[in-house]
């Protein structure tokens, strides 16, 4: 297993604070991250505190992160991480959350390659963590990362958004869902990552938000990327 260095600062407005976080981190696994002064968890390190901002670099590759409680294993928020020069200046904005003493900071990094991750939210429960090993000008599924399920196993959930982020460089053409006979459902055209920050282009390669699709078995969610 390969590993890579992973940053990532955690802040809330007003007299909150912030904490910095790092570590050495394993590729396609979930590692937990604590601070980098004393080494605490975040749930230890911030408990009580409200955040709204979130900031993580990595050093090649992908990465997304989690605030995940550990006794539930629920992820109550998430996004990904960016490139140290390509990191937004406002930070990564996220929805306030109240932090809990079982919180933990979690990474998921991945090695250069071919591989795309996608967070996809579902109405009225936790994002899921999917991937796909797609190759130059394919197009090709993405499933879970936890048990390679397809969209269709959330069968009466309803899509809330999908944000995805490919390798660096690469360029995500479209994002497309299906029915189980292979007919178009949703189409978003997607682009390439920021490199030189400014902005949450920075972290995803496509975004897109305010959607109640009914998910039915046999749905999949697939991206087509430039060659």
């Amino acid at each position: 297993m390969t590993t890579q260095a992973f940053v990532a600062s955690i802040s809330g407005p007003g007299n909150q604070g912030g904490r910095a976080f790092s570590g050495t981190v394993t590729d396609a696994a979930f590692t937990a991250v604590n601070t980098t002064t004393g080494s605490a968890e975040l749930g230890f390190a911030m408990k009580g505190k409200t955040i709204d901002n979130v900031m993580a670099n990595y050093a090649a590759g992908s990465c997304a992160w989690a605030i995940k409680n550990r006794v539930t294993q629920t992820i109550d928020r998430c996004g990904f991480g960016s490139l140290s020069a390509a990191s937004g200046t406002q930070g990564y904005k996220i929805q306030p959350i109240n932090i809990v003493q079982d919180h933990i900071l979690q990474s998921y990094t991945l090695a250069a390659g071919t591989t795309y991750l996608a967070w996809v939210k579902m109405h009225g429960r936790p994002a899921e963590l999917f991937s796909g090993t797609i190759a130059n000008g394919a197009l090709g599924e993405l499933t879970t990362v936890t048990d390679s399920s397809s969209l269709g196993s959330f069968a009466d959930q309803r899509v809330e958004w999908v944000k995805v982020q490919g390798p660096d460089g690469k360029v995500v053409q479209l994002m497309q869902i299906f029915d189980a006979n292979g007919g178009e459902i949703f189409a978003r055209y997607g682009g390439e990552r920021e490199v030189l920050g400014g902005t949450e282009s920075g972290s995803v390669n496509m975004c897109v938000s305010n959607l109640a699709i009914p998910i039915m078995r046999g749905m999949t969610i697939k991206l087509t990327v430039q060659a």
